[in-house]
């Protein structure tokens, strides 16, 4: 019996072939097929020496839980936001969320030919490139404006990068930025928060529920992520398959272990 169980883990959960391969200058990505998880990109950001920096997983049939929570968090503690940066993903469903709600959104995306290697991974994707309200970026040096209410950075800014996003960023911002895996690679996490801290009077650390960890940090000049939390922002949204209040609050709760860990670097 203990054989056949795992056998059916092991053919549920098996990558069954590898159909896409895209090579670029700045991104790699590989497309496989999946009987659980539908579709699988496995996305490599390479650095300015070809050498990949960063991978990141994306499932097609849990790709909801990234982009709601990345773009409501913010959304539901910012009064009247305008305008809104992504970058550091090619996660355009993100920027999806936050158009539907009046939002100007700018997207950086590093790789044009690499975001349309995921047209068939991406539900509604012609929708979502047509949309007028999000603009798609190469280069951070085409974006000609500022002041942006809500800045996400998927990955891991570097102390530059925290520089350059708060330039471009609102008196009143509300900035979410990736953290590495504060399981496996705390002190590059600690770093990251080190940098970050320098930026705004509040910063909370929180963790997705995603099939692995994924850790961000939230960094304010004046919102925070519970006490701002507007209710009757949240309780109105509609169609959504993961975010609500309940578990915007329950994110920022961390294991005791991180909490220690973290202490020296929140600011709230």
């Amino acid at each position: 019996m203990t054989n056949e169980v795992t056998k059916s883990f092991q053919n549920q959960y098996s990558i069954t072939n590898k159909f896409a391969d895209y090579k670029g200058k700045t991104i790699d990505i590989e497309l496989f097929s999946s009987e659980v998880l539908q579709q699988i990109a496995l996305i490599s950001f390479k650095g300015d020496g070809k050498e990949q920096i960063r991978k990141v997983v994306m499932t097609q049939r849990y790709n909801f839980i990234e982009s709601e929570m990345l773009a409501y968090i913010p959304y539901c503690v910012t009064t009247n936001p305008k305008k809104a940066l992504i970058c550091g993903t090619l996660n355009v469903t993100i920027a999806n969320h936050l158009a539907q709600h009046n939002i100007s959104v700018d997207m950086v995306v590093g790789d044009m030919e690499a975001l349309y290697t995921l047209s068939g991974f991406i539900p509604g994707f012609k929708e979502i490139k047509e949309n007028p309200n999000i603009t798609f970026y190469e280069r951070f040096m085409d974006i000609k404006q500022s002041g942006y209410d809500i800045i996400i950075y998927v990955s891991s800014p570097k102390p530059h990068e925290f520089e350059a996003l708060r330039k471009m960023a609102n008196e009143k911002f509300v900035c979410i930025f990736g953290l590495a895996n504060c399981y496996l690679e705390p002190s590059i996490a600690l770093d990251t928060l080190a940098c970050g801290m320098k930026f705004g009077h509040v910063m909370m650390p929180f963790m997705l529920p995603m099939l692995t960890p994924s850790f961000y940090a939230f960094l304010s000049n004046y919102a925070h992520p519970l006490a701002d939390l507007q209710l009757q922002k949240s309780d109105m949204l509609d169609n959504l398959q993961c975010y609500n209040a309940n578990l915007h609050t329950s994110v920022f709760r961390l294991p005791v272990f991180l909490q220690h860990i973290f202490a020296p670097y929140v600011k709230n």
